[in-house]
């Protein structure tokens, strides 16, 4: 009998304490909330305001015209990942279980009262969410609690949900949701760092300007399907393709680490020594872009570049129009903070987006005294005629120079400077090439065809047109300055 007892004893406590687990007792009747979501997603579909108060203080989250934004924060774009996966928590909490009906239990639970108006909430574990619609009228009010682990100390399972306690503005009563809700009580964290978008094929220029002044050089296209063509190249040099995917996708997705703001329409300062970029897009985008060359330390961030960005826009997109103007605003108030990493790919000179034309086979005689032996077969049909200038260095073929690689170099480059400003061809090949020609013939080397030169120099005489001069010209033999003469 004792036995007995016990035994219905143990049925009744199981009993009680499955009925407390999911909110009732016995003889009384379930309560309405439990089971419910949090905010049904027909309310979340009409909520254009977000107040959320904590012991750092209030963060407002607005949706106007369509567009979520941060007026604490200069009415700057809310980022839209953070605020789907904010409703996506809210509406997938449950209400799983009623915890307790007495307001002294509130503090212990993360839930104490505040006025509506109040900009904290006391407490690290408390925050007061305010939801509304678009006229303004408050859809739901929630206090967030602390969460709840239903295990034991020892870590045995006890009785109980996992979750986070809440309670509706107006109600007493304390509830257990299914999970808990993480709330970013930073407003800068629900920043939205896009500022614009040209995907590689809108691209149509690039124009790099450095504040030192010593050099400005553009990447630009005639067409979308074109490709992106370097200005200033020499006739031996060709784009870099590998170095434009890295610029493209800079632009591709253009956002920002970081804002300094400012109420002057004046330049930072930190901007004096600065790169200008003027960019273009085929439907009608500009920017311009002022990118600090230093960095500046950005509290809790580190060094940083600085971006003032301007906008103009001539193509007919509203959507584009509109983050046009809006950056157009923004650019008299604000300053965006970039990392160093982000700002690199774009810190190039010239020659980061060049490279010498690919080397041919070994090639034949180019010195220009003679054909290679049995070339007659091989020379095609369509034939040119030229004169060059050849400035040899030690160790080059066929040379008796003494000058090093780099004094050639510079040799000739001085030589091209004083043929463009008007100098004779003839006179400066008889006086300074290490070819015979340039004695002989004033550096002309006659009618020659394919196969019968060096293919740097082949490839850049037939690429000339007639009467123009090439840039300077490498070769096994040394540095060329070509005239095309037919």
């Amino acid at each position: 009998m004792k036995n007995l007892k016990l035994l219905l004893i143990a049925i009744v406590l199981v009993a009680v304490a499955f009925a407390l687990q999911h909110g009732s007792r016995p003889g009384v009747a379930p309560d309405p909330f439990v089971g419910k979501s949090l905010v049904e997603a027909a309310d979340i579909d009409g909520i254009s305001g977000i107040t959320i108060r904590s012991d750092q203080g209030a963060l407002e989250l607005k949706k106007v015209n369509g567009v979520w934004r941060l007026p604490g924060l200069h009415d700057m774009r809310v980022d839209p990942n953070r605020l789907e996966d904010f409703f996506q928590r809210v509406n997938a909490a449950k209400i799983v279980e009623s915890v307790s009906g007495n307001p002294q239990r509130h503090a212990d639970l993360g839930v104490a009262s505040v006025a509506a108006d109040a900009a904290v909430v006391s407490g690290a574990d408390s925050a007061l969410i305010t939801l509304k619609d678009g006229a303004g009228v408050t859809v739901r009010e929630l206090y967030l609690g602390k969460g709840r682990q239903a295990k034991s100390v020892d870590g045995s399972q006890g009785f109980g949900n996992d979750g986070q306690y809440f309670r509706f503005g107006g109600s007493d009563h304390v509830y257990l949701l299914s999970s808990f809700i993480w709330l970013d009580k930073d407003q800068k964290n629900w920043l939205g760092k896009e500022l614009v978008k040209i995907s590689a094929d809108k691209l149509k220029q690039i124009a790099w300007k450095y504040a030192d002044g010593k050099e400005e050089f553009s990447l630009a296209r005639a067409g979308a399907t074109d490709s992106l063509v370097l200005s200033g190249l020499a006739e031996d040099m060709q784009t870099k393709q590998s170095a434009l995917p890295a610029v493209q996708n800079f632009f591709a997705n253009l956002t920002f680490d970081d804002f300094i703001a400012t109420d002057s329409p004046e330049l930072h300062k930190d901007l004096s020594d600065r790169l200008t970029l003027n960019v273009e897009s085929f439907d009608g985008l500009k920017l311009q872009m002022l990118i600090s060359s230093g960095t500046v330390e950005i509290p809790g961030k580190g060094k940083m570049h600085l971006l003032w960005l301007g906008t103009e826009y001539a193509g007919s997109d509203a959507a584009v129009r509109s983050l046009a103007d809006e950056l157009a605003t923004n650019a008299k108030k604000m300053l965006y903070a970039l990392h160093e990493h982000r700002v690199k790919p774009l810190m190039l000179r010239s020659a980061d987006l060049s490279e010498a034309k690919p080397k041919p086979a070994p090639p034949a005689d180019a010195s220009g005294t003679a054909a290679v032996a049995g070339a007659a077969a091989a020379v095609a049909s369509d034939k040119v005629s030229a004169s060059h200038i050849l400035l040899a260095y030690k160790g080059a073929e066929r040379s008796e120079a003494t000058r090093s690689d780099e004094e050639a170099k510079k040799l000739a480059e001085e030589l091209l400077a004083r043929i463009k400003k008007g100098e004779d061809f003839g006179k400066i090949a008889s006086e300074n090439s290490d070819c015979p020609s340039g004695k002989s013939a004033s550096g002309s080397l006659g009618e020659f065809g394919r196969g019968m030169m060096a293919k740097e120099f082949e490839d850049a005489a037939y690429a000339l047109e007639v009467g123009k001069i090439s840039g300077v010209v490498k070769s096994p033999f040394g540095y060329h300055i070509i005239r095309r003469d037919k």
